[in-house]
């Protein structure tokens, strides 16, 4: 069993990965506008490289290492001023739960430190996965 897990985790590294996700955002984000300037949606910001140290809720089960990843696209939804929505691409092994809350710096940039503010993810649904 094993080396099928290894087989299928291994094909799954050069594959572009698909998520939808609910944040909350500590600091009031005015409008769809605001949200978008802030987030570098319209900018070129993206596809965007982020270096991500292993997360602090993997740790005790993964090699301490600093891994490239990029987020390929990203696009928000505006739902209040403390609520957004995040669709977002991202290529095989992100974490998007510490690309959302930063991992106390561990995941930069991440979306917190973009807004300049404190974010939590509380829903993250993977949408689908490009072969």
């Amino acid at each position: 069993i094993s080396a099928d897990y290894k087989g299928l985790q291994g094909e799954t590294e050069n594959k572009v990965k698909h998520y939808g996700c609910a944040v909350w955002c500590e600091s009031p984000i005015a409008s769809q506008q605001d949200l978008d300037e802030r987030l570098g949606v319209h900018s070129g910001r993206y596809p965007m490289e982020i270096q991500q140290s292993t997360p602090l809720r993997v740790l005790h089960r993964r090699a301490a290492a600093v891994r490239s990843r990029h987020v390929l696209t990203l696009s928000a939804r505006w739902v209040n001023e403390h609520w957004f929505g995040l669709h977002l691409s991202t290529t095989a092994g992100t974490y998007v739960k510490e690309l959302v809350h930063g991992d106390c710096g561990r995941s930069s940039p991440s979306i917190s430190s973009i807004l300049g503010c404190k974010t939590d993810i509380v829903a993250l649904d993977c949408e689908g996965i490009a072969m």
